[in-house]
């Protein structure tokens, strides 16, 4: 097997891993393992020159957007926005549909 098809089949089974860890995080189910398990994963790729740093999290990026419809950054300020309000007026944060505090 040559460098290219390589690095495809573990490109392939990184998205693989990261589409499932995505949506079972969309499904709010614990991921923590899984995800430390896919980290590790990549980390490997890295270390044995199949994929680069930069590849991995433009992987990691690509499919958190195709996922979760928007960047890491969006969700995670959107995700504090939501924890804020919590702590400062639970009211507020109750009217607003579960469906949009996921």
């Amino acid at each position: 097997m040559n460098n290219e098809e390589e690095t495809t089949k573990f490109l392939e089974a990184c998205t693989t891993q990261l589409v499932s860890l995505y949506n079972a995080s969309k499904e709010g189910k614990n991921v923590d393992a899984d995800k430390y398990r896919v980290q590790g994963f990549m980390h490997a790729g890295e270390l044995l020159g199949v994929i680069s740093k930069g590849e991995g999290q433009a992987l990691i990026a690509d499919l958190h957007l195709q996922v979760f419809g928007e960047t890491i950054d969006e969700r995670a300020k959107r995700k504090s926005k939501l924890e804020a309000l919590k702590a400062s007026d639970p009211d507020a944060y109750i009217e607003i549909p579960a469906i949009e505090r996921r």
